[in-house]
């Protein structure tokens, strides 16, 4: 499963392979504010999961 990370400023976005490496990503984020996390499925539709995630970001 691939994962999009948008941050506030709109034009950069990530993208990670796996949960594992969401994870990863997520705990090295710095001073970066992350505005949604989105799955992306095969099809290519995405559906945010940010809400999920909260705990794992540096707020």
């Amino acid at each position: 499963m691939r994962y999009r990370i948008e941050y506030a400023d709109g034009r950069c976005c990530n993208f990670v392979n796996s949960r594992k490496d969401l994870l990863d990503w997520l705990k090295a984020l710095k001073d970066e504010n992350v505005v949604d996390i989105r799955k992306v499925y095969k099809n290519g539709v995405t559906d945010s999961v940010i809400d999920s995630y909260r705990s794992y970001l540096k707020q």
